[in-house]
Protein backbone atom coordinates (compact mmCIF):
# COMPACT_ATOMS: atom_id res chain seq x y z
CA UNK A 1 0.00 0.00 0.00
CA UNK A 2 1.36 3.16 -1.59
CA UNK A 3 0.79 6.56 0.49
CA UNK A 4 1.73 10.12 -0.01
CA UNK A 5 2.83 13.14 2.47
CA UNK A 6 2.80 16.52 1.08
CA UNK A 7 5.34 18.79 2.30
CA UNK A 8 6.41 22.14 1.16
CA UNK A 9 9.42 22.41 -1.42
CA UNK A 10 11.71 23.97 1.09
CA UNK A 11 11.52 21.28 3.42
CA UNK A 12 12.26 18.87 0.61
CA UNK A 13 15.93 18.38 1.22
CA UNK A 14 15.64 18.04 5.31
CA UNK A 15 13.00 15.15 4.49
CA UNK A 16 15.64 13.01 1.89
CA UNK A 17 17.95 13.57 5.00
CA UNK A 18 15.72 12.93 8.12
CA UNK A 19 12.79 11.24 6.69
CA UNK A 20 9.04 12.48 7.31
CA UNK A 21 9.01 14.00 11.32
CA UNK A 22 5.38 13.05 12.73
CA UNK A 23 3.65 16.06 14.46
CA UNK A 24 1.66 15.86 18.13
CA UNK A 25 -0.79 14.51 16.74
CA UNK A 26 0.37 11.95 13.83
CA UNK A 27 1.98 11.60 10.31
CA UNK A 28 -0.48 13.10 7.93
CA UNK A 29 -0.82 11.15 4.59
CA UNK A 30 -2.95 10.59 1.66
CA UNK A 31 -3.62 7.20 0.18
CA UNK A 32 -1.63 6.74 -3.31
CA UNK A 33 -4.59 6.27 -6.13
CA UNK A 34 -2.82 7.02 -9.08
CA UNK A 35 -5.24 9.59 -10.43
CA UNK A 36 -3.46 12.79 -10.61
CA UNK A 37 -5.81 15.46 -9.31
CA UNK A 38 -7.22 13.50 -6.64
CA UNK A 39 -3.69 12.70 -4.87
CA UNK A 40 -3.17 16.31 -5.24
CA UNK A 41 -6.74 17.41 -4.03
CA UNK A 42 -5.83 18.90 -0.54
CA UNK A 43 -2.80 21.07 -2.01
CA UNK A 44 -5.16 22.59 -4.71
CA UNK A 45 -8.13 23.24 -2.03
CA UNK A 46 -5.30 24.69 0.71
CA UNK A 47 -4.05 26.75 -2.05
CA UNK A 48 -7.18 27.90 -2.92
CA UNK A 49 -9.68 28.51 -0.45
CA UNK A 50 -7.10 30.85 1.48
CA UNK A 51 -6.67 28.84 4.88
CA UNK A 52 -3.14 28.83 4.03
CA UNK A 53 -0.53 30.42 2.67
CA UNK A 54 -0.19 29.74 -1.27
CA UNK A 55 2.60 27.43 -1.46
CA UNK A 56 4.92 24.88 -3.66
CA UNK A 57 4.36 21.16 -2.50
CA UNK A 58 6.15 17.78 -2.89
CA UNK A 59 4.85 14.94 -2.53
CA UNK A 60 6.80 12.37 -0.63
CA UNK A 61 5.71 8.58 -1.79
CA UNK A 62 6.10 5.52 1.04
CA UNK A 63 4.65 2.06 1.52
CA UNK A 64 2.66 1.39 4.60
CA UNK A 65 3.96 -1.31 6.85
CA UNK A 66 2.60 -2.59 9.53
CA UNK A 67 5.01 -0.98 11.87
CA UNK A 68 3.36 2.48 11.05
CA UNK A 69 0.22 1.25 12.66
CA UNK A 70 -2.47 1.91 14.89
CA UNK A 71 -3.83 4.81 12.17
CA UNK A 72 -6.80 7.08 11.59
CA UNK A 73 -8.36 6.77 8.43
CA UNK A 74 -11.30 9.28 7.54
CA UNK A 75 -12.35 13.03 7.00
CA UNK A 76 -10.34 16.14 7.35
CA UNK A 77 -11.60 18.75 6.16
CA UNK A 78 -14.06 20.13 9.06
CA UNK A 79 -11.56 19.17 11.95
CA UNK A 80 -9.65 21.24 14.24
CA UNK A 81 -6.81 21.99 16.25
CA UNK A 82 -8.78 19.93 19.29
CA UNK A 83 -9.14 16.66 17.10
CA UNK A 84 -6.41 14.01 18.29
CA UNK A 85 -8.02 11.64 15.49
CA UNK A 86 -8.41 8.47 17.18
CA UNK A 87 -6.36 5.67 15.95
CA UNK A 88 -8.30 2.74 16.04
CA UNK A 89 -6.73 0.98 13.35
CA UNK A 90 -4.39 -1.83 14.41
CA UNK A 91 -3.48 -3.34 11.05
CA UNK A 92 -2.39 -2.80 7.31
CA UNK A 93 -5.49 -5.46 6.62
CA UNK A 94 -7.78 -3.47 8.64
CA UNK A 95 -6.58 -0.34 6.73
CA UNK A 96 -7.33 -1.70 3.47
CA UNK A 97 -11.08 -3.03 4.74
CA UNK A 98 -11.80 0.54 5.76
CA UNK A 99 -10.73 2.53 2.49
CA UNK A 100 -12.82 -0.72 0.20
CA UNK A 101 -15.84 0.05 2.25
CA UNK A 102 -15.59 3.76 1.73
CA UNK A 103 -15.32 2.80 -1.93
CA UNK A 104 -18.04 0.48 -1.61
CA UNK A 105 -20.12 3.39 0.67
CA UNK A 106 -20.13 5.82 -2.05
CA UNK A 107 -20.83 3.23 -4.88
CA UNK A 108 -24.03 2.35 -2.93
CA UNK A 109 -25.03 6.32 -2.25
CA UNK A 110 -24.69 7.01 -6.11
CA UNK A 111 -26.75 3.57 -6.82
CA UNK A 112 -29.75 4.97 -4.48
CA UNK A 113 -29.62 8.24 -5.99
CA UNK A 114 -29.99 7.03 -9.76
CA UNK A 115 -32.74 5.24 -8.70
CA UNK A 116 -34.25 6.76 -5.95
CA UNK A 117 -33.70 4.36 -3.06
CA UNK A 118 -33.32 5.14 0.36
CA UNK A 119 -34.81 8.59 0.39
CA UNK A 120 -37.16 8.14 2.84
CA UNK A 121 -34.36 6.05 5.44
CA UNK A 122 -32.87 9.18 7.73
CA UNK A 123 -31.33 6.52 10.48
CA UNK A 124 -27.92 6.79 8.98
CA UNK A 125 -26.72 2.86 10.23
CA UNK A 126 -30.03 1.88 8.19
CA UNK A 127 -28.97 4.44 5.45
CA UNK A 128 -25.29 2.80 5.37
CA UNK A 129 -25.90 -0.58 5.43
CA UNK A 130 -28.54 -0.42 2.12
CA UNK A 131 -25.77 1.35 0.47
CA UNK A 132 -23.07 -1.15 1.05
CA UNK A 133 -25.73 -4.01 0.33
CA UNK A 134 -26.21 -1.92 -3.37
CA UNK A 135 -22.76 -1.68 -3.77
CA UNK A 136 -22.38 -6.05 -3.17
CA UNK A 137 -25.18 -6.31 -5.45
CA UNK A 138 -24.13 -4.46 -8.38
CA UNK A 139 -20.31 -6.30 -8.09
CA UNK A 140 -22.04 -9.65 -7.81
CA UNK A 141 -23.69 -8.28 -11.03
CA UNK A 142 -21.00 -6.66 -12.76
CA UNK A 143 -17.59 -7.87 -11.17
CA UNK A 144 -15.50 -5.23 -13.25
CA UNK A 145 -18.39 -2.69 -11.91
CA UNK A 146 -15.42 -2.08 -8.83
CA UNK A 147 -12.39 -1.76 -10.65
CA UNK A 148 -13.84 0.88 -13.40
CA UNK A 149 -15.41 2.98 -10.47
CA UNK A 150 -11.49 3.21 -9.18
CA UNK A 151 -10.55 4.52 -12.53
CA UNK A 152 -12.92 7.09 -12.42
CA UNK A 153 -11.93 10.60 -10.90
CA UNK A 154 -15.12 12.04 -10.67
CA UNK A 155 -16.05 8.85 -8.79
CA UNK A 156 -13.44 8.61 -7.03
CA UNK A 157 -12.88 12.25 -5.97
CA UNK A 158 -16.61 11.99 -4.64
CA UNK A 159 -15.89 9.45 -2.37
CA UNK A 160 -12.19 10.27 -0.86
CA UNK A 161 -11.73 13.84 -1.72
CA UNK A 162 -11.68 14.69 1.88
CA UNK A 163 -10.37 11.71 3.42
CA UNK A 164 -6.66 11.33 5.28
CA UNK A 165 -4.46 8.94 6.99
CA UNK A 166 -2.88 9.87 10.18
CA UNK A 167 0.29 7.07 11.31
CA UNK A 168 1.46 6.65 14.86
CA UNK A 169 4.99 7.29 13.68
CA UNK A 170 7.60 9.21 11.74
CA UNK A 171 8.95 7.50 8.34
CA UNK A 172 12.50 6.94 7.65
CA UNK A 173 14.46 8.86 4.53
CA UNK A 174 15.15 5.09 3.40
CA UNK A 175 11.94 4.37 2.95
CA UNK A 176 11.21 7.37 0.72
CA UNK A 177 10.78 5.36 -2.84
CA UNK A 178 9.39 8.76 -5.24
CA UNK A 179 8.99 12.46 -5.15
CA UNK A 180 5.70 13.92 -6.64
CA UNK A 181 5.80 17.35 -7.94
CA UNK A 182 2.72 19.71 -7.61
CA UNK A 183 2.44 20.16 -11.64
CA UNK A 184 2.92 18.44 -14.64
CA UNK A 185 6.54 17.50 -14.27
CA UNK A 186 7.67 13.99 -13.92
CA UNK A 187 8.33 13.15 -10.41
CA UNK A 188 11.53 11.96 -9.41
CA UNK A 189 12.57 8.42 -8.06
CA UNK A 190 15.05 7.35 -5.54
CA UNK A 191 16.26 4.98 -7.69
CA UNK A 192 19.33 3.74 -4.86
CA UNK A 193 16.74 3.21 -2.93
CA UNK A 194 13.82 1.83 -4.99
CA UNK A 195 13.35 -1.85 -4.38
CA UNK A 196 9.95 -2.04 -6.31
CA UNK A 197 8.92 -1.90 -9.62
CA UNK A 198 8.81 1.39 -11.77
CA UNK A 199 4.85 -0.05 -12.79
CA UNK A 200 4.39 -0.32 -9.39
CA UNK A 201 5.12 3.38 -8.50
CA UNK A 202 3.87 4.95 -11.45
CA UNK A 203 0.33 2.87 -11.76
CA UNK A 204 0.12 2.01 -8.02
CA UNK A 205 -3.49 -0.47 -8.08
CA UNK A 206 -5.94 1.03 -5.84
CA UNK A 207 -5.39 1.12 -2.56
CA UNK A 208 -6.79 -1.71 -0.52
CA UNK A 209 -8.66 -3.48 -3.44
CA UNK A 210 -5.59 -5.04 -4.68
Amino acid sequence: MLAVHWTPVSKTKTIFKNGITKSKKGLYCFPLTGLKSLDRWWIYFFNQCGVRERKKYNGIVFRLKQDDMPAYFGHWIGATKRDDFKKEITNLKTLGIEFRQTVLLRLGEELARKSNFGSDIYDHEKKTELFLKLAELEIQKSPKALSEKTADIDFMTFALEDYQIVLTKSISSDRILKVLPQGDEFGQVIRQRKKYGTNDLESPKPFGLC
